[in-house]
């Protein structure tokens, strides 16, 4: 049985780490409270494109570095604190212990998305991870999905399980896959609803397995 999984949000809490960054690099350069609301609003978990926040933050704090400079700071500045979410790592283990083979799809960059899967410990508990710099297409793509599958599973319904409904959920179903979403509270919005929904990740990977069993 074959599993993919998206990693902001899903496997690790990238909206904390992201948050812990930016109050620290707010308050370092004189913000306020309100550019620290801006910021972090307009970061939209991290869809918004890294030179749109870069452009405002030079306008709205005091700031000696380069545009290309602080792009890059965005881009990597939270990835050494990024942490699984609680139990995360032993349901992964229990799931390859079933038989599961577990891939991770993630946009992103190569070297940002792959120091997340290192200081998180998911590196030892996947058995592949397909990042969308290293294959030129991104979610919801057909083609990273493909990339994702590629000698995997051909003989079963694959799963999908991440918290973006366009990216992840729908991008997923496109693909073939049954999916599971991770709402964090939310409703879901649109036609065509996931496979299994539930408010955490570890609940949705237990409606998984449910479903499978």
């Amino acid at each position: 049985m074959l599993l993919l999984l998206d990693l902001d949000n899903t496997l690790v809490d990238r909206d904390r780490a992201l948050t812990a960054w930016a109050e620290e690099f707010v308050a370092a350069h004189g913000g306020t409270r309100e550019d620290l609301r801006w910021l972090l609003e307009t970061d939209n978990h991290g869809y918004t494109h890294r030179a749109v926040l870069a452009d405002g933050l030079l306008e709205k704090l005091d700031l000696t570095t380069t545009r290309d400079q602080l792009i890059q700071t965005l881009l990597h500045g939270h990835a050494d604190s990024v942490r699984c979410y609680d139990g995360l790592l032993e349901k992964l283990a229990e799931l390859r212990d079933r038989g599961w083979t577990l891939v991770v799809v993630t946009n992103g960059l190569v070297a940002q998305q792959s120091r997340k899967m290192q200081v998180s410990g998911l590196e030892s508990h996947v058995d592949r991870v397909v990042i969308s710099e290293a294959v030129s297409a991104k979610k919801p793509a057909p083609e990273i999905f493909m990339a994702a599958r590629d000698g995997l599973g051909a003989d079963t319904v694959p799963w999908m399980v991440g918290d973006h409904a366009t990216a992840d959920i729908q991008g997923g179903q496109a693909a073939g896959c049954r999916t599971g979403w991770v709402s964090h509270g939310r409703e879901w919005q649109s036609d065509d609803p996931p496979t299994v929904q539930a408010l955490t990740t570890l609940a949705v990977l237990d409606g998984v397995m449910e479903f499978e069993s």
